[in-house]
């Protein structure tokens, strides 16, 4: 390969996060930009747990991948996620750290940002382990391919040195620790360099070779380097009048500051973008740049044309600049060698304003971070479905809520699934409402099953993101609301507990009243009946037609005293503890019988065993009463029924007649209905009534026996 053949370098390893790590995931070593991507405090190692920056879901893959992760040659591959203010998807290839020496184990992470695609296809990196002095103990394939041989040659060879010498590393550092290799790795930084393999050759190939050392606590020299070899592509330019004037022109027009400069840090060509932002003339081309331009530049000039003049690699990076007025603009700086026909090294530079896409990105990612920081903290848990990808994100909270499973980042069956049977059908119906009417916020209520089996009732609420009228992703939370609702639940039956005590209170009051009403008739107004109707008695008329009149005055009030004896044994009640409901409810057939035309029948099981309260005796004994009363006054019947059964765990009251009947949708429940309601639901009842127009009624109570 001629000089005027040589390619540019257009790649690097930008796109490559490395660190070392030990069995518990604190971090040994990170390179530059797995510490730019992570922001790790430097300065506090124990928190630099590597887990913390992963997924819930991509630390439990990452601790897997360490149990079984190989040496170099058989390393464990997986798609992992690194978090911060957004997410960063990567292949990484995850292998054990071969060392001399009882030391604990290590593990070298290699992550190649990458799309979605598996991690069998992610990008090989070739791999060398060596120890303090320069011997490879350990090295991957790719490795051995790149240095044209194979791994078992490698191990143990010290001719590694004679291609890698220009690097004066591989022999004894202890010698070579005034070299700048050598100064840097024992500083701590890793160290990169370029090498042409083969050099001249027509097979040759212009190796990246960048050398990690790694040190512990009882040495101040490394006890290993960890290198990582990548072969560079190249891109052959092509040199012709029309190419060299077209880029002329679009260096000169473009609103990007370009410049070159020659090997002796020259500043050769500026184009006018970058002489009006620095302030510069024409006088200052050909002049030393660091003396040329402004002092706020200088630093890129004499650091970074610098490092590209040495290692022939492009610098890639963005430097910011703060004003007088407080503001800062951020610039992204591309240097790169520029292929020539001369045998000097030329360098170009590009710099872009970026300040305004810079301080958005900025924005979006602090407000990603607040996000993730509020979804970590929040008792809610948070999730949203792409509906584009069909791929669901799941926050913390959530999947501490229903366990992390690998296969159900996608689609909704993980969601639908954890719904209650009773309210799958509900919720279903709810999003498909939401989706036809294009809604753009729900709330929900249902039972939602959790990691160790039980259902818990949440309410779940978010928003739906439209794009040009069509739903794109939906956002939403889940909130507990279990112990809200037990709580609510506790509250209600205390509402029903108070209420049923008023009723019982009241119903109590009643049966009191009319119990003292009833003894009243009967033990003042009968008694005052029976001595008017002895005085009758007494009286002896001369006259035939006074003689009528008294038996008349006598007959009515022999009608008072049996009215008010049958209104005095309706007010007040039997004898239930001595006598049994049945006995009660036969004793008020058979008063009804004498005073009514229609034919009453009662039936119950004789041998059975009541087995229930005094206030449910009552309550039974009112309701037949009450119901009866309303078939006298209202049913026209000729035949009731009255059936009196015990079941094991109720007991059930039958009142039936042929009578007119009613609707009951339409008519109103009047004071006897209503009291017949109230009496049953005191004691946790059901009532049944069945009645139609001109078909009679059934009136069923069925009361618990406990």
């Amino acid at each position: 390969m001629t000089k005027e053949d040589q390619p540019a370098i257009v790649d690097s390893f930008e796109d490559c996060y490395f660190a070392v790590i030990n069995e518990n995931g604190l971090i040994h070593f990170a390179n530059e930009q797995l510490v730019n991507c992570l922001h790790i405090e430097n300065d506090s190692t124990a928190k630099n747990l590597f887990f913390k920056y992963i997924s819930p879901l991509g630390s439990g893959q990452l601790k897997a991948a360490l149990q079984k992760a190989g040496f170099a040659a058989n390393p464990s591959r997986l798609n992992m996620n690194l978090l911060n203010s957004s997410v960063h998807k990567a292949n990484w290839q995850i292998a054990k750290l071969k060392t001399n020496g009882d030391m604990q184990n290590l593990f070298i992470c290699i992550g190649h940002e990458t799309g979605n695609e598996k991690p069998e296809s992610a990008t090989v990196t070739g791999i060398l382990v060596m120890d303090g002095v320069g011997n490879v103990v350990d090295a991957n394939e790719k490795a051995a391919a790149l240095l044209n041989t194979d791994p078992e040659s490698l191990l143990n060879n010290a001719q590694l040195a004679d291609f890698c010498s220009p690097l004066k590393i591989f022999t004894d550092p202890i010698s070579f620790e005034n070299t700048p290799p050598m100064k840097t790795l024992l500083s701590g930084k890793a160290y990169e360099q370029v090498i042409e393999m083969q050099a001249g050759c027509p097979e040759s190939k212009w190796l990246h070779f960048i050398f990690y050392p790694l040190f512990d606590d009882t040495r101040s020299v490394p006890f290993s380097f960890v290198t990582l070899i990548k072969e560079l592509p190249w891109q052959k330019v092509t040199e012709t009048p029309d190419n060299n004037l077209f880029r002329k022109e679009f260096l000169n027009n473009t609103s990007a500051m370009t410049w070159l400069i020659d090997d002796q840090e020259n500043l050769i060509f500026a184009n006018p973008a970058f002489m009006r932002f620095l302030g510069l003339k024409e006088s200052d081309i050909n002049k030393k740049a660091v003396e040329a331009i402004p002092p706020f530049f200088t630093a890129i000039f004499e650091k970074e044309h610098r490092k590209v003049l040495e290692t022939g690699v492009a610098h890639k990076k963005v430097h910011k600049h703060a004003l007088a007025d407080g503001t800062t603009l951020y610039f992204l700086v591309n240097i790169f060698p520029v292929p020539n026909s001369s045998n000097k090294p030329l360098l170009g530079g590009e710099a872009t304003d970026i300040t305004h896409g810079y301080n958005i990105h900025e924005e979006i990612a602090n407000a990603n971070e607040r996000l993730i920081r509020l979804t970590q903290v929040s008792t809610e848990a948070v999730w949203e479905w792409d509906l584009q990808t069909d791929q669901f994100f799941r926050s913390k909270a959530l999947i501490e809520l229903i366990g992390s499973n690998e296969k159900e980042t996608k689609g909704f069956s993980w969601w639908r699934n954890r719904i209650h049977p009773d309210d799958r059908e509900r919720v279903e119906l709810h999003v498909n409402n939401v989706m036809h009417n294009k809604l753009s916020s729900w709330q929900w209520e249902y039972r939602f099953k959790y990691i160790n089996g039980s259902y818990r009732t949440v309410r779940d609420r978010g928003i739906v993101v439209y794009e040009n009228d069509k739903p794109v992703k939906i956002i939403g939370s889940l909130l507990d609301l279990t112990e809200i609702k037990e709580l609510e639940n506790q509250l209600i039956q205390e509402k029903i507990k108070h209420q049923k005590e008023i009723a019982k209170s009241i119903i109590d009051t009643r049966e009191k009243e009319r119990t003292r009403l009833g003894q009243e008739l009967h033990d003042n107004i009968n008694q005052l009946l029976l001595v008017a109707k002895l005085y009758m008695g007494l009286l002896k008329p001369s006259e035939a037609g006074n003689k009528v009149i008294a038996k008349k005055v006598v007959d009515s009030l022999d009608m008072a005293i049996a009215d008010i004896q049958a209104i005095s044994r309706e007010m007040v009640l039997p004898k239930l503890k001595e006598k049994t409901l049945a006995d009660s409810i036969r004793q008020m057939v058979k008063d009804i019988k004498m005073t009514c035309k229609f034919k009453v029948k009662f039936l119950y099981d004789k041998q059975e065993c009541e087995g229930i309260s005094e206030g449910k005796k009552i309550a039974l004994y009112r309701i037949a009463q009450e119901q009866l009363k309303n078939i006298i006054q209202y049913s026209k019947a000729t035949n009731v029924l009255i059936q009196l059964q015990y079941n094991a765990d109720t007991v059930e009251l039958t009142v039936q007649d042929d009578g007119a009947g009613f609707d009951p949708l339409k008519r109103t429940k009047g004071i006897g209905l209503r009291n017949i309601y109230d009496r049953t639901l005191l004691y946790n009842g059901r009532v049944e009534l069945n009645s139609a127009p001109g078909n009679g009624c059934q009136l069923k109570i069925i009361i618990p026996k406990c």
